[in-house]
């Protein structure tokens, strides 16, 4: 027979071939310490998860952190404290419907305990339904007081911090008396029930501020001006001072942070100084203002109101009037408001103080006195 004459393929070498295999044995052994290393990471527990949670949510890493809090409900769907910090976290996040769906699972979960889940869904929720919330939140409220208060030395062991206090249970009083003040005012016994709320709220904490301030709120509503004003000015003496002081301090490394100096929001603060113009307290009230401008300097309402307090003080204050006036409408009409209302009224106002001499572009200066502010006594 003949030789047979086998022909080579064609294609990469045998050298070639032996690199191929090579580098795939190497990706192979990557692959393999890959997935050991992945097993051999620590199965965290939900605790440790929503620790972790916790953790990022102080630094307002709000959408990792809701990572992490995803984890912790993926091992347990049911865990009232997973579901409750999600809940906060679409919150912050501005995805209502889904916090609402995660705080009604935790109150289905776990009805008869916990009292935040019943708050945040009050705030959610609107009306009737919104009151029903929060009147289960204050009645789990009380109930966990009562038992810290049979419990001293296991409540010691906790710490202060564990717990409603009786300022938190004094805001949830507050939370539904203004529902009553506002959305509920038409419902028959809404009076009743709100001046119950407010009494309850000032009774259980005497130095809130909030619920001396809605307590003003409702005496305006009751046109008692006299009592309303001597309770706002009340209000107003638990945070005023404090907030002044440390606005006025000066050689501070650390810029001043009114958030952490002062318990009452801006908006809360806001509406103190409305009260106040409403009872005639005009330099408190432009004190409040020209503190909130130190904030923010873009909300046209308090430059309505700084001008509205100046317009109601008389022929003296126009200059300061105009020029707070002739702001606000540039504010209002810089940024994407919607009170047609307000924008109205500054308009009338301006027409009416007429057009000035351009000192409206400048600092009010006043005839001597007018924005001279007394420090708060």
């Amino acid at each position: 027979m003949g030789k047979k004459n086998f022909k080579k393929k064609g294609g990469k070498t045998l050298q070639e071939r032996k690199q191929e295999l090579k580098e795939a044995s190497r990706a192979l052994g990557a692959k393999n310490a890959a997935k050991k290393k992945a097993s051999s990471c620590p199965d965290y527990t939900i605790d440790q998860l929503l620790d972790k949670t916790q953790q990022l949510i102080d630094e307002f890493q709000y959408e990792l952190a809701q990572k992490f809090c995803q984890r912790a409900l993926e091992k347990d769907p049911d865990n009232v404290r997973a579901l409750e910090t999600s809940g906060i976290l679409l919150l912050e996040l501005g995805n209502v419907e889904a916090a609402k769906q995660c705080f009604g699972r935790a109150v289905e979960v776990c009805p008869e305990s916990g009292f935040s889940k019943y708050m945040y869904l009050g705030q959610i929720f609107q009306g009737a339904q919104a009151v029903d919330c929060f009147q289960k939140g204050i009645e789990l409220m009380l109930k966990e007081k009562g038992e810290k208060e049979t419990q001293e030395v296991a409540a010691a062991c906790r710490g202060s911090n564990e717990g409603p206090s009786d300022r938190d249970i004094s805001n949830a009083y507050c939370s539904v008396a203004e529902l009553y003040l506002t959305d509920l005012c038409c419902e028959e016994g809404a009076e009743e029930r709100c001046e119950e709320n407010v009494e309850k709220a000032v009774s259980l904490d005497p130095n809130n501020p909030e619920a001396l301030q809605l307590k003003a709120s409702f005496l305006l509503s009751k046109e008692k001006l006299d009592e309303a004003k001597e309770i706002i000015k009340h209000s107003v003496s638990l945070w005023l001072p404090q907030l002044q002081a440390e606005d006025k301090c000066e050689g501070d490394d650390e810029e001043f942070d009114p958030v952490e100096s002062c318990p009452l929001s801006y908006n809360t603060r806001m509406q103190s100084a409305k009260i106040l113009i409403e009872v005639g307290e005009y330099e408190l009230a432009t004190e409040i203002l020209e503190l909130l401008l130190d904030e923010d300097e873009d909300v046209p309402d308090v430059w309505y109101m700084l001008g509205w307090a100046n317009y109601l003080q008389g022929p003296d204050f126009v200059v300061n009037a105009r020029h707070y006036l002739t702001k606000a409408k540039k504010v209002y009409t810089k940024g994407e408001h919607e009170d047609e209302e307000l924008l109205q009224h500054v308009t009338e106002l301006l027409q009416e103080l007429g057009p000035g001499d351009g000192e409206e572009e400048s600092e009010p200066e006043g005839n001597g006195e007018e924005l001279e502010i007394e420090s708060f006594r």
